[in-house]
């Protein structure tokens, strides 16, 4: 008879979700992660999902508390402010390193990324927890795989003029490969604006993109 596995021994698949956009169900970026999740489940039956709704506790702009709490001499005493700050980031650190896959579905807002995905981005770009100081700043999530749906409501196609107009896959990218993450796909869901004039019902232009979103999925 084989010995029985110890629980603590059974890896089980972690997705980290970040929400970002404040629109609810009417959200096309929500309404794709969620088509994401879904498949992902259905390929990871024995996996679990955690859930990061970035506008239902807001991260604070990155300001002084947060600065002088990182990168204050060891010796010197943190303020409570300072601790709240460092104790939020270690929270939302925590979340990745928990997670084997990290979704982030994002609407783009003025050809960048909402601000409260930028907060989220000031407070996980950490020094001793994500990246290392020490020559060529090594990332420390060498590991993680991330999975990226971003919404606009034009299209901006690899490889074409219109694709220097998206600064938010770029800036994604880059931020996930500092802290060590380099397995990284996209799915561009452009052409939202003709759901917003009403030209194009939201089930239709979810269609559009299911195949992809399945595909992005298989992870």
């Amino acid at each position: 008879m084989e010995p029985a596995t110890d629980p603590k021994d059974i890896i089980v698949p972690t997705l980290l979700s970040l929400e970002v956009s404040p629109r609810g169900d009417r959200s096309i970026s929500r309404a794709l992660g969620k088509r994401f999740i879904e498949h992902w489940e259905s390929n990871n039956p024995d996996g679990q999902v955690i859930s990061r709704d970035l506008n239902a506790a807001r991260i604070p702009y990155l300001d002084n508390d947060w600065i002088g709490g990182v990168y204050a001499p060891p010796a010197v005493s943190r303020t409570p402010e300072m601790q709240r700050a460092l104790d939020l980031s270690a929270e939302l650190i925590a979340e990745i390193q928990a997670a084997d896959v990290l979704l982030i579905s994002t609407p783009m807002y003025n050809f960048t990324v909402p601000a409260v995905l930028k907060s989220w981005i000031d407070y996980v770009v950490r020094p001793g927890f994500t990246f290392r100081l020490a020559p060529g700043w090594p990332g420390m999530l060498e590991h993680k795989k991330a999975r990226l749906i971003v919404v606009s409501r034009d299209s901006y196609i690899p490889g074409e003029p219109s694709e220097a107009a998206d600064l938010v896959t770029p800036v994604l990218q880059k931020v996930l490969d500092f802290m060590g993450i380099r397995d990284i796909d996209v799915v561009r869901a452009g052409g939202s604006l003709a759901v917003n004039l009403g030209k194009v019902r939201i089930e239709d232009h979810l269609a559009k993109y299911e195949a992809e979103i399945e595909a992005l999925a298989k992870v």
